[in-house]
């Protein structure tokens, strides 16, 4: 990278905390300074606590397939800033995103800008100047306040609720879910994936309130058969306009099946809305769609696994996922970190329920928030059970992985890395694992 671009980054990740009241001003008066960027594309806005990712990848892949020239805008990044933004599945490149950086530094702005305003504001500028027809655009926190509701979306959707975020969202599954459907819009169809009873009728009740027609992805996607495994996830379904058809995608595990009925929901009011999907693009876009980092192996290292679970309902997913439907022997070692907001004693007690043979070593991230090894220590023995600890992830990984002189790993049992995605992004680094398509 650059080093007039690494200064530009290292700048915008300090603008992460400077405002303390959340609003959508800045990135209305951020985007009106750049011509109104979002304004040039139509788009399709997902927010929910877990699956938002996974719903955007199969969803952009699709519109893709169907010869649409599309962005993709997500967040947190893995291993490289650009990760977020993609046109047509291809980063922007650097020389690109430094130029536009310096524009927007620049600006005669009333107040420094957010990091996720700028972020934002950068990627609508991309699509808007690489002239992208539909965007899918990942909610970054909540919905109702997140910089990516400036957007006037097609088409919405909320994947799930859970209790994530809960000291900037609500305490409960209502609160929260008010929050999420904050996105919703008069006149704008969503999709909804909700199934937790309180929350899904507090988004029906937002949706009624400001006239946005809601409907159940079980409504639009009848589910007849599903199967796992390691290879991915392969689906029978009903869905208009395509009838009945089979999908498989690389993305593995049993959530993903209510992630693809709430993305062939979003596709299917696409395709009412004049989008021309055929049944192939539909086919071949879920069989090419890849999210990085969510219960996948390493390609370099094929015992190192990860996955991006950093809240309880998404711990209790991964071990569904790899005991009963990819059926794979517990992991012969954790490495886990999380964030200082996260409930990591309560990860911490599903993870070894999971894997009770398993070698736990604790660590941090480099990220401001993470949590110190050794307070996560503090949570293991409250639990019973030691665990090791070590300041980075690298060093955390290498010794299980063999590629440290007395490395206590086993030789062939697998590694898992997982608790916060900045862990996925940092073992990626360490170890190999390019996140994606790059230009």
């Amino acid at each position: 990278m650059s080093s007039t671009l690494q200064r530009q980054l290292e700048a915008l990740y300090g603008l992460e905390r400077r405002r303390d009241k959340l609003s959508l001003d800045g990135t209305r008066e951020l985007l009106g300074a750049l011509g109104e960027p979002q304004r040039a594309f139509r788009s399709v806005h997902v927010a929910g606590t877990n699956g938002k990712g996974s719903v955007c990848a199969l969803v952009e892949r699709v519109v893709r397939a169907a010869g649409v020239e599309t962005g993709l805008f997500t967040s947190p990044h893995l291993v490289d800033f650009r990760e977020r933004i993609r046109v047509s599945g291809l980063w922007p490149s650097e020389a690109g995103l430094s130029e536009r950086l310096a524009v927007i530094e620049a600006l005669p702005l009333s107040q420094p800008p957010t990091f996720f305003e700028v972020a934002t504001a950068l990627g609508f500028d991309w699509f808007a100047r690489h002239r992208v027809k539909w965007a899918v655009v990942e909610v970054g926190l909540g919905g109702r306040l997140d910089s990516t509701n400036v957007l006037s979306p097609e088409v919405c959707a909320i994947t799930n609720i859970g209790l994530d975020h809960a000291e900037m969202l609500g305490e409960s599954h209502e609160k929260i879910a008010v929050e999420k459907a904050g996105i919703l819009k008069p006149g704008v169809p969503a999709v909804s994936g909700v199934e937790h009873d309180g929350a899904a009728s507090a988004i029906a009740r937002v949706a009624r309130e400001v006239g946005a027609p809601l409907h159940q992805a079980r409504d639009l996607v009848e589910v007849k058969q599903a199967q796992y495994g390691p290879w991915g996830t392969r689906l029978a379904v009903e869905c208009e306009p395509w009838g009945t058809f089979q999908v498989q995608t690389l993305l593995r595990g049993r959530h993903q099946r209510a992630n693809a009925r709430v993305a062939l929901g979003v596709l299917a009011l696409l395709a009412k809305r004049g989008v021309k999907i055929s049944l192939n693009a539909v086919r071949d876009g879920f069989a090419e769609a890849r999210w990085p980092g969510r219960l996948e192996p390493s390609p370099a290292v094929r015992r190192l696994w990860w996955d991006g679970a950093h809240n309880l309902d998404g711990v209790r997913e991964l071990s569904h996922s790899w005991l009963d439907d990819m059926q794979m022997e517990p992991p012969a070692a954790i490495v886990f970190a999380a964030g200082s907001d996260k409930d990591a004693r309560a990860m911490l007690q599903r993870l070894v329920t999971f894997a009770p043979q398993a070698g736990f070593t604790l660590t941090r991230t480099r990220n401001e928030r993470a949590a110190a090894p050794e307070v996560l220590a503090g949570h293991a023995r409250s639990l019973g059970f030691e665990a090791a600890t070590a300041p980075g992830v690298r060093e955390a990984l290498a010794p299980w992985l063999d590629h440290a002189p007395g490395g206590r790993g086993k030789s062939h049992g697998r590694v898992l890395v997982c608790g916060t995605l900045f862990a996925v992004g940092e073992a990626m680094e360490a170890f190999g694992g390019a996140p994606g398509e790059q230009q």
